[in-house]
């Protein structure tokens, strides 16, 4: 079967989308990717492995009359080039997972009649998806709160990479590699694959004043060109601590990991749950529809994590929270078990299946 696949943007859209293609090729399958020229596809395009092409697509939503004009000429003159690359590849089905390219491909796929499959990864669709969703074959959905919006969305959870999915180190032997303390408590924090500057700022804050800074360590993902402050503030602390900048190996942190503060984007929260890491989740509070917020929600329903809004907590509350983890293990095995009751670790097969029987 031959099947187009697009999305990117982010790790989020973009890393599930090449977990499902090596699935799909696995089976046989002949794939065709589509990405932007200025999303993370892009800059780790050695990552994808099938024929790939790259567009310069812009979305119009929140900007000037000016831009959204510039960005409505933008998706109709990509919809034509995508149009041309179907008709030379001629899939069978098409499925996309966010991220501005899927627009001009679900254009392209309406256009040209081919079946659309639509993955949305969030706990509330975009208004792309929602938009795509009017002529899509199927809609399938990571998060159960997205029936909400999708009530005939079929459940399939978030693809992982097979890298995760295989990972079988033990904690001291993943710390080992990573030049870490084998003993002492280790907090991850991670703001997505872009970092996070609130995340950057409150974390040491909230260490600051931490009682056992000698029995902890920090592995800190910061972001591009944040890595080298934040050392430094972590030196001061006297705190041992690994800033990365971003990571292409995200299952070697978690393996490390006792407990986590992210953000609660679709990926990093699947990745967490799989592993059934006790968390604490700080929302993005500028995602659209709060969608980060509600991606979290179910979890913390369940009293499965530590949530809080970016405006409710500072330092103090933060380090109040870090301690009750620190301190109960109990509280720390409670919130893995219901963590990992979330995880959906056959997500991909789940999805090229039904991308497979899209056209019954």
């Amino acid at each position: 079967m031959r099947i187009v696949v697009a999305g990117g943007g982010t790790g989020g859209h973009f890393f599930p989308a090449v977990a499902v293609i090596k699935e799909l090729i696995r089976n046989g399958d002949k794939v065709l990717y589509i990405g932007t020229e200025r999303g993370i596809e892009y800059r780790k395009s050695e990552l994808i492995p099938c024929e790939k092409q790259f567009i310069n697509v812009s979305g119009v939503s929140g900007k000037t009359p000016l831009k959204m004009l510039k960005g409505g000429f933008s998706i109709l003159s990509s919809t034509v080039k995508v149009i041309s690359m179907i008709k030379r590849f001629k899939p069978e089905r098409i499925l996309i997972f966010g991220g501005y390219v899927s627009i001009p491909v679900g254009f392209a796929a309406k256009f040209a009649g081919v079946p659309l499959v639509i993955h949305e990864q969030n706990s509330i669709p975009g208004k792309t998806n929602k938009l795509l969703s009017n002529f899509a074959r199927k809609i399938l959905i990571a998060n159960s709160y997205c029936l909400k919006f999708f009530p005939e969305g079929i459940l399939t959870g978030n693809p992982l990479r097979e890298e995760i999915l295989k990972c079988k180190l033990s904690k001291s032997y993943a710390r080992s590699i990573l030049n870490l303390d084998k003993e002492k408590f280790t907090i991850l924090v991670f703001g997505g694959s872009q970092g996070a500057l609130f995340l950057n700022k409150i974390v040491p804050e909230a260490l600051k004043n931490f009682e056992n800074k000698s029995s902890i360590q920090v592995i800190h993902v910061s972001g591009e060109g944040k890595e080298n402050s934040l050392q430094e503030k972590y030196d001061r602390l006297g705190i041992k601590a690994l800033v990365i900048p971003f990571t292409e190996e995200p299952w070697l942190l978690y393996r490390s990991t006792d407990v986590a503060i992210s953000r609660s984007g679709a990926l990093a929260l699947s990745e967490l749950c799989y592993f059934g890491i006790p968390s604490i989740f700080i929302p993005y509070p500028y995602a659209v529809d709060d969608h980060q917020y509600y991606n979290a929600k179910p979890v913390a329903e369940k009293n499965g994590c530590f949530l809080v809004r970016q405006t409710e907590i500072d330092g103090k509350g933060l380090a109040n929270l870090l301690k009750k983890l620190y301190t109960d293990e109990t509280l720390r095995s409670s919130f893995s078990s219901i963590m990992k009751s979330f995880a959906i670790p056959d997500a991909t097969l789940k999805v090229v299946r039904e991308t497979e029987n899209a056209g019954s």
